[in-house]
């Protein structure tokens, strides 16, 4: 009988073991990252219908003179549904307006300020990769095509548009984005 209890106890306390689950920490105390995953592509063919950009904290001045030139800006195409962007063959149109006057997809606007079109071999040479995944790496450069960088204004809104090679519709960055070249103090 106590050869039995033991018998018993002791398949206890082995299940009991066998069952504890084992938390790997780092040194600072925190769990341990979890292992990276394959990220989710669109499937091979599908065409973006949504654009996003982002842009460098403040545009660059290029040529020394306290004026600011150049935007760093970087645009993923995307396939919705599909949360993953993509590359697309095509040409990107971005122009800059005076606030309030930017057009849109839906409306004309008012005269832009400047504008800026990357061909699609342009835009081939301009991919690259992000966390994000594939994306397009432009400069805005105030200066190109014998551009001056001195703005009227100080604050603009940026537009974009991809324009698919295909010919199938544009695609359109939704709403503007504001951006500011400021003058130097003097």
């Amino acid at each position: 009988m106590r050869r039995l209890r033991r018998v018993r106890l002791l398949i206890v306390a082995v299940l009991g073991l066998a069952s504890c689950q084992t938390t790997v920490t780092t040194s600072d105390g925190t769990r341990a990252a979890p292992k990276p995953r394959e990220s989710p592509v669109a499937p091979v063919g599908t065409m973006p219908n949504a654009i996003a950009i982002t842009f460098a904290p403040k545009p660059a001045d290029t040529d020394g003179n306290l004026l600011p030139d150049s935007l760093q800006v970087t645009a993923y195409l995307f396939a919705r549904p599909h949360p993953a962007p993509l590359f697309a063959d095509g040409s990107f149109h971005f122009s800059i307006y005076r606030l309030g006057q930017a057009a849109s997809a839906e409306s004309d606007g008012g005269e832009p300020l400047r504008t800026w079109e990357f061909s699609a071999e342009s835009v081939a040479l301009a991919r690259s990769m992000a966390l994000a995944g594939p994306c397009h790496e432009f400069v805005l450069s105030l200066l190109a095509n014998r551009g001056i960088d001195s703005l009227p204004v100080e604050s603009v809104d940026l537009i974009a548009w991809f324009e698919p090679s295909d010919g199938s519709a544009k695609v359109w960055l939704r709403g503007v984005r504001g951006v500011q070249f400021p003058k130097p103090e003097r």
